[in-house]
């Protein structure tokens, strides 16, 4: 039997009759038939044809019987080297970066920066009341009179409650996409007719310098608190 093991460990009698390990019995003696007639010693003069033939007759032996066949695949099996495969390793997740730790100065840096930041945001919004009560007074105490434009000519012409008529470069409008009409609303001077406003309300403009003033007067604290809360961590 050591010597059979032996043998079938290392011959393979499927790739001798030329057949798939998975061959019927009908298929395993039609092989055997073809390589018989071929290697016959009788068939043919090659010197090697005695030893082929009887290399075929044994695998055909063992591939006949259904119980060696049985046991010629088992031995075979057990000695076929295992390959085994190792798990593919997992993905490594991305490791973040490391931020920088913060400086002294950089810390003392931002610190300033919102300082400054809350500065500005209280003279923006000071600024945007002063411009408020001035527009609000100057409207205030100026008359309004609806104006006719004087066509290429850029000019307007009003009459004063007083009856005086007056013609004067007509004021810039901003914001008035067309100023095209007849007619212009305007404000004068009691004291001077002459000086003439554009009888309009600044609410627009109060209402994006008032926004301007709150983002500063937000930032400015938060980069204040976060610079200061930096600086305490690096000097612990």
């Amino acid at each position: 039997m050591a010597t059979r093991v032996r043998d079938w460990a290392t011959v393979d009698y499927y790739a001798l009759l030329g057949v798939d390990p998975s061959a019927d019995a009908e298929t395993v003696i039609r092989a055997y038939r073809e390589q018989a007639k071929q290697w016959h010693p009788d068939a043919t003069h090659d010197a090697a044809a005695a030893e082929r033939f009887h290399d075929v007759a044994a695998a055909y032996a063992v591939l006949s019987d259904r119980g060696m066949r049985r046991e010629y695949d088992r031995v075979r099996a057990e000695l076929r080297p295992v390959v085994r495969t190792e798990p593919a390793p997992a993905p490594r997740a991305p490791q973040r970066r490391r931020a920088k730790p913060w400086t002294r100065r950089k810390a003392v840096t931002v610190m300033i920066s919102g300082v400054l930041i809350t500065v500005l945001g209280v003279g923006a919004a000071a600024l945007t009341w002063s411009m408020h009560e001035h527009d609000a007074r100057q409207r205030a105490r100026f008359v309004p009179v609806v104006g006719a434009r004087l066509p290429a000519s850029g000019y307007v012409s009003f009459v004063t409650k007083s009856g005086e008529r007056i013609r004067v470069p007509e004021p810039r409008r901003h914001g008035d996409p067309s100023g095209l009409g007849p007619t212009v609303k305007v404000r004068y001077d009691p004291a001077n007719p002459e000086h003439v406003i554009v009888d309009d309300t600044s609410a627009a403009r109060d209402i994006t310098f008032a926004i301007v003033a709150l983002k500063l007067l937000v930032g400015g604290p938060v980069f204040t608190a976060f610079g200061a809360r930096r600086l305490r961590s690096s000097t612990v």
